[in-house]
């Protein structure tokens, strides 16, 4: 048996299919319809990679942002607000 192509195609229904994109688009049309394609291919893997760029451009700002808010958690902790003083009234006297 044997192994099948892309798509599960066999070798004979492969070179079928080209023989008409050869007498549909003939000699001539392959060459543009293969840059064409080309052309398209490349423009879909860059938009691909400018998403994956934008991806990791937004994961690094949230991981800057975790790693600030957990230093201002760390420094909070270390250094406790001072402790609230009693109001004292001009004559001396505190305050309840």
């Amino acid at each position: 048996m044997p192994a099948p192509l892309l798509f599960d195609i066999s070798g004979g229904e492969l070179i079928i299919v080209l023989l008409f994109v050869l007498i549909f688009f003939g000699s001539k049309g392959i060459p543009d319809m293969a840059r064409t394609m080309g052309r398209m291919m490349r423009q879909v893997r860059d938009a691909g990679s400018e998403v994956q760029r934008e991806i990791h451009k937004g994961a690094n700002e949230v991981r800057r942002s975790v790693a600030e808010h957990q230093r201002e958690l760390r420094a909070a902790a270390e250094d406790p607000p001072p402790a609230p003083q009693e109001h004292v009234d001009p004559e001396g006297k505190p305050s309840p």
